[in-house]
């Protein structure tokens, strides 16, 4: 399955909140599922430190369950998880920073923050690596309509206005 880190583990390495892998393996204790495993074997494209030799040879990172705690309306709370996600389709903001090698985009029936069509088409190398889902003319001419574009207009106009004084 393809996967997203939900945690930065080790930034210099490339092992990021929002990496993207193929899940290799996961290894379990004696009893197996339906405990936590005690690591999932992950192939990063761009991982840049250890990794282990697979049977097949590939090479992979162990990534093991990590707890998180936090202050809930009750108190503390805690969770033990593998820091990852499904990742056969994110939204256009996980997708921000990204370069991804191709996308499909469906933008949708309306903008729901300025420039997210933009940041949608941006995330790809090339056009050619980039797939409309349909979509309507009209959806794009109603991105001038939204209330932050209009106020982003008004704003550079004013700031030429007052550079042409």
């Amino acid at each position: 399955a393809q996967i997203m880190l939900t945690a930065n583990l080790w930034t210099k390495a490339g092992l990021v909140n929002g990496a993207i892998g193929i899940v290799q393996d996961i290894l379990f204790e004696d009893q197996g599922p339906p405990s936590l495993p005690v690591a999932v074997l992950i192939s990063f494209e761009h991982y840049k430190g250890p990794t282990i030799t697979a049977s097949d040879g590939k090479k992979v990172v162990p990534i093991a369950p990590i707890q998180r705690t936090w202050e809930g309306k009750v108190g503390m709370c805690s969770r033990l998880q593998v820091p990852v996600c499904l990742a056969w389709a994110i939204t256009v903001h996980k997708s921000q920073g990204l370069t991804l090698p191709q996308a499909i985009v469906d933008f949708g029936n309306k903008e729901f923050a300025a420039g997210l069509s933009f940041v949608a088409v941006s995330r790809v190398r090339a056009l050619n690596d980039l797939i409309f889902k349909p979509f309507t003319f009209e959806r794009l001419q109603r991105i001038k309509n939204c209330r932050r574009i209009q106020e982003r207009k008004a704003e550079e106009e004013r700031l030429i206005s007052l550079s042409n004084c």
